[in-house]
């Protein structure tokens, strides 16, 4: 078994692999060494290992300086996407060997199905993702929603709010996801990030934004990849919270994937029981664990994630100094503080 760093030549090979593997996800195709190289600044290490000229698995990693927790390496979302268990351990045993050589901090494997069996790794299970079948017509799931989220949806669509999906609409949803980002306290990755990806996955790779007459409420950006659906980076201005915004985009795309063919929705990734997670259990959809996975090369304890950040004041202090902050000014920060951590 060999592990190999991506070249241009080998691009083929990798995404043939990712289409046919059951276990890959929208986020190991190749495009994406491109999106994080060009729009973030990124170094990238994209590892696939080969049994004679079988791709047996594949490890898209970045390299990311960061002054706040040191140099560290990451894994794009879904992490280790490998046929079996010998390609996986290859793959991590040279990603840790990246981590040493390089000195840097640690290194995380984010967002996998799996938990994967290597010593020295450390497992985070804080979070999951939800899913959400589509094997029935959007009558069926409508009957099955909770009565007052249909009275939320009822309402969104009595306002005159009306969901418009497309790549062509970009430029015109992008500020208000900025600004709702913004109200998070959370930096964009800025408009060039997002007109990368959707120019380097044409087919990908398309927005969805919900709009009360010439108003842009928000919307999200939403991954097609085989039979499911990925909703990715999303949100609504807190404005049109009152409005239900947030319900009927979530109904409208639903409506999308059955009517489209897709046999499942991933809504995306929340801590258990939290806020974001009750909300998405209404929209008939299991949660699936996702599972943090760190090789420390140096420090005493895994980095914080999700909520936990909370607990640094420091982080509390940037939260609330972002969420004053004028857009413009995010704008133009966002982007290079992105560079220091391209995922929550």
């Amino acid at each position: 078994m060999q592990v190999l760093k991506l070249e241009e030549r080998d691009r083929q090979d990798w995404d043939a692999y990712v289409n046919a593997s059951p276990q890959a996800t929208v986020y190991h195709l190749a495009a994406w060494k491109d999106v994080m190289e060009d729009a973030l600044g990124l170094r990238t290490n994209y590892l696939f290992a080969r049994n004679g000229s079988h791709v047996a698995g594949v490890l898209p990693l970045l390299y990311v300086r960061s002054r706040l927790s040191g140099p560290y390496f990451t894994s794009m979302p879904s992490g280790v996407c490998a046929e079996n268990d010998d390609a996986a351990h290859a793959l991590i045993q040279c990603a840790m060997q990246l981590v040493g050589d390089s000195a840097a901090k640690y290194l995380v494997l984010r967002d996998s199905f799996r938990r994967w069996d290597v010593p020295g790794l450390v497992t985070d299970e804080s979070h999951c993702t939800l899913i959400t079948n589509l094997n029935e017509g959007p009558q069926a799931m409508w009957t099955k929603l909770d009565r007052r989220v249909r009275q939320h949806v009822r309402k969104a669509e009595s306002g005159e709010l009306e969901v418009l999906m497309g790549p062509q609409y970009l430029d015109e949803l992008y500020p208000a996801y900025s600004e709702a980002m913004r109200d998070l306290g959370t930096p964009t990755l800025g408009l060039g990030f997002f007109r990368q990806l959707l120019s380097r996955f044409p087919v990908n790779f398309t927005t969805v934004m919900v709009r009360a007459q010439d108003q842009v409420l928000g919307g999200a950006f939403v991954a097609k990849f085989r039979d499911t659906l990925y909703n990715t980076w999303g949100g609504m201005r807190r404005a049109s919270f009152p409005l239900r915004s947030s319900h009927l985009w979530y109904w409208e795309t639903l409506k999308y994937g059955q009517q489209n063919g897709y046999r499942q929705i991933d809504l995306g990734r929340s801590e258990w029981d939290s806020g974001t997670f009750e909300f998405k259990k209404h929209w008939l959809s299991e949660p699936r664990p996702l599972y943090h996975q760190f090789y420390l090369n140096g420090p005493a304890k895994a980095p914080a994630i999700g909520s936990r950040r909370c607990q640094d004041l420091t982080y509390r202090f940037f939260v609330k100094g972002w969420q004053l902050m004028p857009l413009p000014m995010t704008e133009r920060v966002g982007p290079f503080l992105r560079q220091r951590m391209p995922f929550g």
